[in-house]
């Protein structure tokens, strides 16, 4: 990607950011748009939204916003580096409105690669040479279909490849002092407690 269009994706990102805070200050509910995020993961993003629907998080169906969950203080002000200008909110929502999973390990569905948790007292070298030889043997297994998108994959391999992301929700997997996210439908006027322009 050139850096023109990568700084046309951010300057559209900043406009509807500052559109949604000011249409949430005006009592306006915010509904996610998937299809608004990044083209290169909208099937990451499908996956995301069946898995909310399976897990009956309430809203419109076909809808996905994305918030942290819990953070560090050190995550918030790199990020808030990035985002001089924008608005940052923070919100209470009901636990039964939001699915909440670990962000690193996120990056196992949006990148398409056998998701490993590390196991309760698993050292991490230990968990990286059992990582490697479960990816080296999934990606033998999967060298004739990983040019085709995981949704065109034979059932069983596609099975075991969406099954590992699964432990993404799981808190017996998340690794202390990681960053959690949370997806939601939709967020309310009510929800916001505090908006903050990013300086």
């Amino acid at each position: 990607m050139v850096l023109h269009e990568l700084q046309q994706r951010v300057d559209r990102f900043s406009a509807e950011v500052r559109a949604a805070a000011r249409a949430l200050s005006e009592g306006v509910r915010l509904v996610g748009e998937p299809r608004r995020g990044d083209p290169d993961f909208q099937d990451s993003y499908s996956w995301m939204l069946k898995q909310m629907a399976e897990r009956n998080v309430p809203g419109p169906r076909d809808a996905m916003l994305w918030l942290y969950a819990a953070t560090t203080g050190r995550e918030l002000r790199v990020n808030a580096r990035r985002a001089r200008g924008e608005v940052m909110l923070s919100v209470r929502v009901p636990r039964r409105r939001v699915l909440i999973s670990d962000l690193a390990d996120w990056h196992a569905v949006l990148n398409q690669y056998l998701h490993v948790p590390l196991l309760s007292g698993e050292s991490e070298e230990a968990w990286e040479k059992r990582w490697v030889a479960l990816d080296d043997d999934f990606t033998a297994r999967t060298e004739h279909c990983s040019s085709r998108p995981v949704a065109q994959w034979p059932e069983a391999l596609r099975s075991e490849l969406e099954t590992s992301w699964e432990a993404i929700f799981d808190p017996a997997t998340w690794v202390a002092g990681r960053t959690l996210q949370a997806t939601l439908r939709e967020l309310r006027a009510e929800d916001v407690l505090r908006a903050v322009r990013i300086r």
